[in-house]
């Protein structure tokens, strides 16, 4: 179990009330949260404020962290769409308290990079995203590295329809940091919605280096390759064939609910050439993929998806 399923399981007998739950519960509770770094803006909101408002001295330093923490579940809750015809919009609670604790962290560290990130994020929820990135700008001016910075730039550019951009300052990080994986992946994403195989495909090859016992690594270089063999001119039959091994290989790493690795296996055993030394090979090898898909949906109970699945398999490979 989870550190924060422990925390929550500890809460669970107090109803989830941070005034029951007392100042070691909520303070374990949003510290597993924070350590993580999972996405719970309710349980942030909740036992945070609770925290703020009832024992903010005995946080000690840790109470800017806390306020950090809370700051940004504010700016989830404040989002607020403007309604039509309707003239300047009132902030909502969230965003008047978040603007409150934004003054007191900027206070507090006013040289902070950190802080100033907090800034370019209110500009976001407030949906000014000019001044979002102005501010993030300035970052990365200061510290060509920061990563967050970085991040949430490329986030904005793509929630904008601007994905080439993004892309490319992805790029331009990840000439520096070639470790960060979650880069790597992002950039992937990005180049894959822009129908640019060849370069989604080094990206996955980057990963496999970074990380080469990734199941998902290896299944998805295997859909890209599966791709590319299918698009070239008259099929790619050494693509389709290189992309077999690799959906094989990512059943050897996750042998069960590995659907999408099966589904490869026969999409490349239809796309194999006919009459090939190695016909009987791939026969096999599609009827196993066959069988099995058909045990994992039979183990799911899913028996409606059954001769769905059956009659769809057997055409591929007919």
């Amino acid at each position: 179990m989870s550190a924060l399923a422990e925390a929550e399981a500890a809460c669970a007998p107090y109803g989830n009330e941070p005034s029951r739950c007392g100042f070691e519960l909520s303070r374990s509770l949003l510290l597993a949260v924070r350590e993580s770094r999972a996405h719970r803006p309710d349980l942030v909101l909740k036992f945070g404020q609770y925290l703020l408002r009832s024992h903010a001295g005995r946080l000690g330093a840790e109470v800017w962290a806390m306020y950090e923490q809370v700051y940004i579940a504010l700016l989830h809750y404040g989002r607020r769409p403007r309604a039509a015809g309707s003239g300047a919009e009132e902030p909502s609670e969230e965003m008047r308290l978040a603007s409150e604790y934004y003054s007191l962290l900027a206070a507090r560290f006013p040289d902070s990079m950190r802080v100033k990130r907090l800034e370019g994020m209110m500009w976001e929820a407030k949906g000014e995203y000019d001044m979002a990135m102005a501010d993030y700008d300035e970052i990365l001016e200061e510290e060509p590295n920061n990563l967050a910075a970085l991040k949430r730039q490329v986030a904005l550019l793509r929630a904008r329809g601007k994905p080439a951009e993004a892309a490319k300052r992805l790029a331009a990080h990840l000439e520096v940091v070639g470790s960060d994986a979650d880069g790597w992946l992002q950039l992937c994403d990005l180049y894959l919605s822009q129908a640019q195989y060849q370069r989604a495909k080094f990206c996955m090859e980057e990963l496999l280096l970074l990380n080469p016992m990734a199941y998902i690594h290896h299944l998805r270089y295997a859909e890209i390759l599966l791709t590319l063999g299918g698009i070239d001119k008259g099929g790619n039959a050494d693509l389709v064939r290189t992309a077999r091994k690799y959906f094989a290989h990512s059943l050897d790493l996750k042998p069960r609910g590995n659907l999408r690795a099966l589904y490869g296996l026969l999409l490349c055993c239809a796309a194999a050439p006919k009459g090939q030394k190695t016909a009987a090979e791939v026969e096999e090898l599609g009827a196993c993929a066959q069988k099995k898909l058909l045990e994992e949906y039979g183990e799911a109970k899913a028996t409606s998806m059954l001769d769905t699945v059956k009659a769809m398999s057997t055409a591929l490979l007919s």
